[in-house]
């Protein structure tokens, strides 16, 4: 009688751990999938990254834009970073002669990722022009593109890069200018499209 027992008693604890086993693991296939949490940061924040170029890279870059910019413009320049200073160089008609320019410019990191030129130089020809007077006929006489303002009582030019990205899938902004090692980092922002 009591080998009889110890089957049954051996009998159901295994059914009873069969039916625990089914019902965990029934539970755990039933359970929702855990995927990676999301940072509070990168839900409530674009994604960004930052890209750091040398002289060579922004001259090319801004080759490329001003060689598309210009294209149907009588008034050709140049804009090129160098050692010191970032160097806007052209050529222009005045009064029938070919006339060439070159102005140098200190460039500033503005606290909204602008950048801000400052004039300090100019060579038009060999005459010896006040900046406000240039800056001024510049402004009135050229096509800048919009996110270029001029400021001739100032002597700057800014580059509003918070602007230009307004119509632009990503938005840019100026983290580092370093004219001394020839580094210039900036901050690429792609906005998420559920906005």
């Amino acid at each position: 009688m009591f080998l009889k027992n110890k089957w049954r008693t051996a009998f159901f604890a295994l059914v009873a751990l069969l039916v625990i086993c089914f019902g965990v693991l029934f539970a755990k296939a039933t359970a929702p999938v855990s995927t990676p949490a999301e940072t509070t940061a990168s839900s409530t924040t674009d994604p960004t990254l930052e890209v750091t170029m040398n002289r060579k890279q922004v001259n090319a870059l801004s080759a490329n834009y001003l060689n598309r910019f210009l294209k149907d413009s009588k008034v050709k320049y140049r804009f090129v970073v160098g050692k010191q200073y970032a160097t806007v160089i052209g050529t222009t008609r005045f009064l029938g002669a070919k006339i060439q320019f070159a102005m140098n410019f200190v460039p500033e990191k503005t606290a909204k990722g602008n950048i801000l030129l400052r004039a300090k130089g100019l060579a038009v020809g060999r005459l010896n022009l006040p900046l406000h007077f240039v800056l001024s006929y510049v402004k009135k006489n050229y096509d800048l593109p919009n996110w270029v303002s001029i400021n001739q009582k100032k002597q700057t030019i800014l580059l509003d890069l918070n602007k230009y990205s307004k119509k632009q899938s990503v938005r840019y902004s100026a983290e580092k200018l370093d004219m001394t090692n020839g580094r210039f980092t900036f901050k690429i922002t792609i906005p998420k499209g559920d906005k």
